[in-house]
């Protein structure tokens, strides 16, 4: 009997030790390089700040890598500037051709201008929409909300008629 206690206690004893690396092996999938060059393991996807040497294998589980939320606004800008920067440009002389009465005499002159100021105006909806998205969260002081107003007070320049 007491060789059955032993072995059944070098059996468990094996079987824990043997789920305890296992669930090391599990957790360990990212392999991640910092900047000082030191090589970490985890269980989560590297932090943006690190290079990415590995994923985890046969997890089935496909992800994309995060997009730091500066990177995506830049983005966000670099694909809405154009149509935004129209857009004002197309509201200030829609508003000085209605402050000056020359909207209402000249009708058929404007009324393109307008419908394609009304599709500009979807633009700026969805450009907010999105930006909101990166942006919830964020303290008003942040880096990102203040590339937010950086590039609608740039917009603002786009509008002004020159001379």
């Amino acid at each position: 009997m007491n060789n059955f206690k032993r072995s059944s206690l070098i059996g468990l004893s094996a079987l824990t030790l043997f789920l305890a690396l296992q669930s090391v092996a599990m957790a360990e999938n990212y392999k991640c390089k910092g900047a000082d060059g030191k090589i970490e393991y985890s269980d989560r996807p590297c932090d943006t700040s690190k290079e990415s040497l590995s994923r985890p294998r046969g997890s089935g589980v496909v992800s994309t890598p995060a997009i730091a939320p500066m990177a995506r606004l830049e983005i966000l800008f670099a694909e809405f500037e154009p149509r935004l920067c129209e857009r004002e440009t197309l509201a200030t002389e829609v508003d000085m051709a209605q402050r000056s009465g020359e909207l209402k005499t000249a009708e058929a002159v404007w009324k393109p201008k307008q419908e394609r100021l009304n599709l500009l105006n979807d633009a700026l909806i969805e450009f907010q929409e999105k930006a909101g998205k990166v942006t919830k969260g964020t303290a008003s002081d942040s880096a990102e909300m203040m590339a937010v107003r950086r590039f609608q007070i740039k917009l603002k320049g786009c509008g002004s008629l020159k001379k």
